[in-house]
């Protein structure tokens, strides 16, 4: 381009900003230069500006502009350079008159001149109007500044969004989020890719008034971003957590361009899925570090490649031992080459393996480990690795054999339990009948080991036990077994047996090891066996069945006079078969309502009154009418049933008692408790229970009748159980007392407020001097500890005159009546007291 051209064209652009500074504020210029003009009183006015020398001088003309002539560049800088200012140009080649008059312009870098037009001749101008124009002439600079940076602000404005709008086209497509705000955070460009991972459509974002606010909720966010706006060196790409439309938080980077117009344009990158992945391996890292549990990567030829921590803690090996080696030639797992080989043979078809071996540490010592083998294969389903996960179980191992040993074996002698017993048993049984062999089960319990262990203590019991089983582990053979199965019984049992005589020759044997003394605690004692015996397969072929035998021998043994063993008899083995039967018999009527009681009085002989009932049990047999007790009590007494029923008693009393109550009737009722109910572990508490179901019913109404042969077995416990009685208000009465043989040692030890003659000595006191001795010690001895008594049996009246010289009070028994219903008590008495003289009642 020529020099010519160039300044064409500079002068084109200069009038064209001219132009555009004029369309900025028109108005102003054009009053600007009227008030010049009628400052001066001249005819038009216009203002020069000078930028540089190549260029033309800018013009801002007034409404007398056309009266203006035309002068050329070097016209206006020859004014300028002479400074022929304030007065008519005069001496300057100027193809004009002396009608123009020139104020100077100068601010900053600008330059120019007010020129002033006048029809005729300039006139001069007095001070005060060349203040005022030298004034109007600094408004003029000021004005044209401001419309020049207005002009250039448009400039650039209309630059910075034809910059963008030919940019849209190719932002709309790119594969990563662009978008674009402008100053007043309104959104401008939104492309496709921020749709797909925004959510939101460009049309939704542009008319939203606060887009920002859609993509960080959190006012703290929203202000970091604002902030980053005003940032003119945020090009950096940083991280921000914007949500989409669905409320998920995505991680992107954005880099912020501030257009030339103060548009902010924002270049992203979703990393979402980069940071998930980053995290999982951050994860997957800090895991196989941290693992509890040893890990060991190897690669497609099983060498190791990586071990984590775990590894070396349990192993022993650090990483330098082991990488590069296969995991065999370190007898990590102490298997043969054929573990290995199999391992390798079971991965060409499976991509995972587990089970339990055992391993060798570094320093030799072996332990159990779980072990788990995964395959790891690539996008092609290529294998590349195998992880092995493993952990060391030995404690679990060693915990796990010492659980199943306290499991079989019992705590206090070590000896095996009745379970590990079952199964020793199971085999012998099955090899033997293999082999058709003969087995003998014993049940042996031991005689007087129950006084020991009240006399000299559970501890010195415990000793003796130990020392048993000792002994017996000593007789027993390696083919044979020998078991605790709780308390003082043990079970032995003996394989490989030729008769029946060799079973009696080895537990001859056995008796005579036990009977040896044994020193507890500075005193020899002694203990015997009573040994029942059950033979394979003569008596059974089951392992249950040959114990349950052999106990029921056992208990032969201690009915022939204990410190002996017994074999298992069939016949008594039907009878027992009968009982049960008999028992399965009793506990349907019971289940059916057939028991009921019956109620037999007992008077007072001074006074000839009624002082009290004692509750008798029937069975109404649907076939034979009412049954006495002594035909089915001895089935059910020592069964489960024992307890249930009695307890039965006690409420059926307690029922009727409180009916009677409400019909004004009160008196003492006795009830029969056998040994099995009365030494119960929950008898004083279902007794307390049933006490507090029926509250209109007075404890010390109640009666409780005893038999001496249901404190023998333990007197103590049976002291603290009749005690219990008593506290709860109810009295205690020795039933049938004088038939034991130690009734007399044991009367001062048990709470008891009455004690029962046994009808015995009552059936003969008219006759036998005995009997009339025994009564009237019985009596004396009550009287001596403070004692009632009533006499059982009393048939006739001549007995209860005998027993009234004899100073017994209270009386019953069939010479008085017979037990009847609960239902025929109430007529009973009324006709008795109406027989009864009146000077007798009170």
């Amino acid at each position: 381009m020529s020099m010519d051209m160039r300044r064409q064209h500079n002068q084109d652009d200069s009038e064209l900003a001219m132009s555009d500074i004029i369309a900025q504020d028109s108005n102003g210029w054009y009053q600007l230069c009227e008030q010049a003009a009628h400052c001066a009183d001249a005819q038009a006015a216009c203002f020069v500006f000078f930028q540089n020398d190549d260029q033309a001088p800018l013009l801002a003309m007034g409404p007398g502009w056309p009266l203006l002539p035309r002068w050329s560049l070097a016209d206006y800088q020859t004014v300028w350079q002479q400074q022929v200012f304030y007065c008519a140009i005069n001496g300057v080649d100027l193809h004009a008159n002396k009608s123009y008059l020139a104020i100077p312009i100068t601010r900053g870098v600008l330059t120019g001149l007010l020129l002033l037009k006048y029809q005729t001749q300039v006139p001069a101008l007095l001070p005060p109007q060349k203040l005022l124009l030298d004034t109007m002439a600094e408004h003029g600079a000021l004005l044209w500044h401001e419309g020049n940076h207005k002009a250039r602000q448009r400039k650039r404005d209309g630059s910075s969004r034809r910059l963008l709008n030919r940019l849209k086209v190719l932002f709309s497509n790119v594969p990563i989020p662009i978008n674009a705000f402008n100053a007043e955070g309104r959104c401008i460009l939104w492309n496709h890719e921020c749709e797909r991972i925004f959510g939101w459509t460009a049309k939704e974002i542009k008319q939203h008034p606060t887009p920002i606010s859609l993509l960080y909720p959190d006012l703290a966010d929203q202000h970091r971003v604002v902030a980053t706006f005003n940032n003119h060196n945020s090009s950096e790409f940083k991280e921000w957590r914007p949500i989409d439309r669905e409320g998920n938080k995505l991680t992107t980077l954005w880099a912020n361009i501030m257009l030339p117009n103060g548009d902010m344009l924002c270049v992203g990158n979703d990393v979402s899925e980069q940071k998930e992945i980053t995290n999982r391996l951050r994860l997957a890292a800090s895991v196989f570090d941290s693992s509890y549990d040893g890990i060991m990567i190897t690669d497609l030829d099983y060498c190791i490649t990586h071990i984590n921590p775990a590894f070396t803690r349990i192993t022993g090996y650090v990483p330098d031992e082991v990488m590069g080696h296969h995991p065999k030639l370190l007898q990590h797992i102490n298997s043969d080459e054929g573990f290995y080989h199999e391992l390798c043979q079971h991965f060409k078809s499976q991509d995972h393996w587990q089970g339990e071996l055992s391993g060798r540490r570094k320093n030799g010592e072996t332990y159990s480990l779980l072990l788990a083998i995964s395959v790891v294969k690539d996008e092609q389903d290529k294998v590349i690795n195998y992880i092995a996960v493993f952990t060391d179980i030995t404690y679990l191992k060693d915990h796990e054999a010492e659980l199943k040993h306290q499991a079989c074996h019992d705590a206090l002698t070590g000896v095996p339990n009745r379970l590990l017993f079952g199964e020793l048993l199971e085999r012998a049984i099955s090899s033997a009948g293999r082999n058709k062999g003969l087995l003998a089960v014993c049940y042996l319990d031991l005689d007087g080991f129950k006084s020991i262990n009240d006399n000299l203590g559970h501890a010195a019991g415990d000793r003796l036990l130990i020392e048993v089983s000792r002994r017996l582990g000593k007789v027993t053979r390696s083919c044979d077994a020998m078991a605790r199965l709780g308390g003082d019984e043990f079970a032995l049992l003996f394989t490989e047996l030729h008769s029946s005589l060799e079973c009696d020759e080895i537990l001859t044997r056995v008796q005579s090891i036990i009977n040896e003394p044994v020193e507890l605690d500075g005193q020899s004692v002694r203990v015997s066996a009573s040994i029942g015996v059950a033979l394979y397969p003569q008596d059974g072929t089951d392992s249950d069945l040959l114990l349950r035998y052999s106990d029921q021998a056992m208990y032969q043994a201690k009915k022939q006079g204990k410190n002996t063993h017994v074999f298992f008899d069939a016949a008594l083995h039907q009878q027992e078969q009968n009982r049960q039967l008999q028992l399965a018999r009793m506990m349907k009527a019971f289940r059916q309502g057939e028991f009921l009681l019956h109620y037999q009085p007992a008077i007072d002989l001074f006074e000839r009154q009624v002082v009290g009932m004692e509750a008798l049990l029937r069975w109404h047999d649907p076939e034979r009418g009412i049954v006495m007790p002594g035909e089915f009590l001895p089935v059910i007494i020592g069964s489960h049933m024992e307890f249930e029923l009695g307890m039965w008693v006690i409420e059926q009393v307690l029922s009727q008692m409180t009916l009677w109550n409400q019909q004004g009737l009160a008196f003492k009722v006795s009830f029969n408790v056998s040994r099995g109910q009365l030494m119960h572990s929950n008898f004083s508490d279902e007794l307390s229970h049933l006490l507090a179901r029926y509250p209109l019913v007075l404890p010390s109404l109640l009666d409780l009748e005893f038999q001496e042969t249901a404190v023998l077995a333990d007197i103590n416990a049976a002291v603290a159980v009749l005690q219990r009685c008593r506290q709860l208000g109810i009295s205690v009465s020795w039933d049938n007392f004088g038939t034991g043989y130690s009734s007399l040692s044991h009367l001062n030890q048990l709470p008891v407020n009455t004690l029962k003659i046994d009808r015995s000595f009552i059936s003969d006191l008219l006759s036998n001097a005995h009997d009339v001795s025994m009564v009237e010690s019985v009596i004396q001895l009550a009287a001596a500890l403070k004692m009632t008594v009533t006499a059982e049996g009393v048939e006739e009246i001549e007995q209860g005159v005998r027993l009234q010289q004899l100073g017994c009070r209270y009386v019953q028994g069939y010479g008085i009546s017979q037990p009847m219903p609960a239902e025929q008590v109430g007529g009973w008495l009324k006709k008795w007291n109406s027989e009864q003289p009146e000077n007798s009642e009170g």
